[in-house]
């Protein structure tokens, strides 16, 4: 007997199997709003660091985090449910992920706090563009870079259209908070970054190139340097949503 409780807040619904005389209690997201960034990043950990799994771990190890089963559990499950259910959850991932621009988060001190994304990212510094290009490449660091793209909203902005979100102090203040972030918005900004970023890194570029050139503090090399630095920026992120498109594919 299948039993199913859905849970509207959370995007989730319970699925209560009755099978020997035992409750099996499978919590099924129903969309990737339901799933935690961190729990999106210990899953792809488990895939870059088991490159010659089989079929089979890969599959229970996703029932584990994103249903919350313990393997003694999964194994009691029939497998019409098992697969069913790897199914909807890989299903969820092929979900489009648009640019989410506020969402609130409710901290370990049970306050709960609005973030907004960057509203102007051509005004952004250079020390968060650095920042967020190299925080942005790989998965693990995936919570630093929302970090850089994602900040507490000023209170007198709550419930308007525009907002001003807090200055950037580095990622250490909201890192660890946006690990419970759902990863549909996570993943949105970052394909939004790298699709405006490739143009913005072109720009800021040719803008480099055109102030370095009145920097005198600085040798043609320094200046080369930098400039090729900048245009390896732009390389690695095109790099980087190449092998985003390929990751999605595989779950």
């Amino acid at each position: 007997m299948l039993l199913v409780n859905n849970d509207s807040q959370t995007n989730t619904c319970f699925l209560i199997w009755l099978y020997s005389m035992e409750n099996i209690k499978l919590k099924l997201p129903m969309s990737l709003r339901a799933i935690k960034l961190k729990d999106f990043q210990k899953y792809i950990s488990i895939i870059d660091k088991n490159p010659d799994a089989n079929t089979d771990f890969l599959e229970i190890k996703l029932m584990e985090i994103f249903c919350g089963l313990r393997y003694d559990k999964i194994k009691d499950l029939p497998v019409g449910i098992f697969d069913e259910t790897v199914a909807i959850v890989n299903g969820l991932f092929q979900s489009k992920t648009p640019l989410v621009n506020r969402f609130k988060l409710i901290g370990s001190d049970n306050v709960e706090v609005e973030f907004g994304f960057v509203p102007n990212l051509d005004k952004m510094s250079m020390g968060e563009y650095i920042d967020l290009t190299n925080y942005i490449k790989e998965t693990d660091d995936l919570h630093k870079a929302m970090a850089v793209l994602y900040r507490p909203i000023h209170p007198s902005y709550e419930g308007k259209k525009s907002y001003r979100i807090s200055s950037y102090q580095g990622t250490d203040a909201y890192s660890e908070i946006l690990k419970d972030m759902p990863v549909d918005i996570a993943l949105g900004a970052k394909v939004f970054f790298w699709t405006l970023g490739i143009k913005l890194s072109a720009l800021m570029t040719n803008s480099f190139q055109q102030e370095f050139q009145e920097i005198q503090t600085l040798s043609e090399e320094e200046k080369k340097g930098l400039i090729a630095s900048m245009h390896g920026i732009k390389n690695s992120m095109l790099l980087q949503e190449a092998k985003h498109s390929e990751l999605m594919k595989l779950l």
